[in-house]
């Protein structure tokens, strides 16, 4: 075995002429470059609207485009996140057309290629209002194992009875507390509302303050309510010009 493993390398090294290896080295860069450019080629990028807002008892219709890559390449996957709870896998729609579905989703959840958009789209057939949540699309390829998110869309179901307005909005202010400081606080606390996914904006004169706003955590209640908060920075100046 020794002596053939001798011969190996010395017949090897008589082969490979410096010309030779100055091919083989081409060959070499250019499949690795070819295989760069594939993968970057093959990575997909889901584009997710941030969020769409339906009647209870409609069809809720979210869409998942690709702006790189071909739907037809791709496995997708559905995802729900309610706040405080992690997500919730739907369904995978294979590049087969296979759906494998969660037992806790119904047939209401239906996906669809749509090939003039290039895009995934999931429907929610006669929506509730309980199925208010973010929903995450994921494109899967078969090659490099490649799997993008897409960044979820918020979806607001409106209209149904189980919906509730807010019990409080409570706003409180540090204004008064630290006279000597240039920056003023205010907190919003907004509480006992059904379902989960509330906007809450700040704003002064109509208009909308975008800057200086840290939103706080949407936490559950016991009574299946939720609770959320948001915090305004603000400069003492502009406090007392408003």
């Amino acid at each position: 075995v020794h002596g053939e493993s001798e011969d190996l390398k010395t017949g090897f090294a008589q082969e490979t002429h410096p010309e030779q290896r100055r091919m083989s080295f081409k060959i070499l860069l250019c499949l690795s470059l070819a295989l760069s450019i594939q993968g970057g080629a093959l990575q997909p990028v889901p584009i997710q609207p941030p969020q769409a807002s339906y009647a209870e008892g409609s069809t809720a219709v979210l869409q998942c485009p690709l702006q790189s890559g071909k739907i037809q390449d791709y496995h997708v996957f559905w995802f729900q996140q309610k706040p405080s709870k992690s997500p919730a896998f739907i369904l995978k729609h294979g590049n087969d057309g296979r759906i494998d579905q969660s037992s806790s989703f119904d047939a209401r959840f239906v996906p669809i290629r749509d090939a003039d958009t290039n895009a995934y789209v999931l429907q929610i057939q006669k929506v509730k209002t309980e199925e208010s949540a973010t929903y995450f699309c994921v494109a899967e390829a078969n090659y490099f194992q490649i799997a993008v998110s897409g960044s979820g869309t918020r979806l607001i179901i409106t209209g149904g009875q189980s919906a509730q307005v807010p019990s409080s909005v409570i706003i409180l202010s540090d204004v008064s507390l630290k006279p000597e400081s240039s920056d003023v606080y205010a907190l919003c606390v907004v509480e006992h509302f059904y379902p989960g996914l509330l906007e809450m904006k700040w704003s002064t004169a109509g208009k909308d303050i975008t800057e200086g706003v840290i939103s706080g955590p949407v936490t559950l209640n016991e009574d299946g309510t939720y609770t959320t908060s948001s915090i305004l920075k603000v400069s003492r100046n502009f406090f007392n010009s408003v």
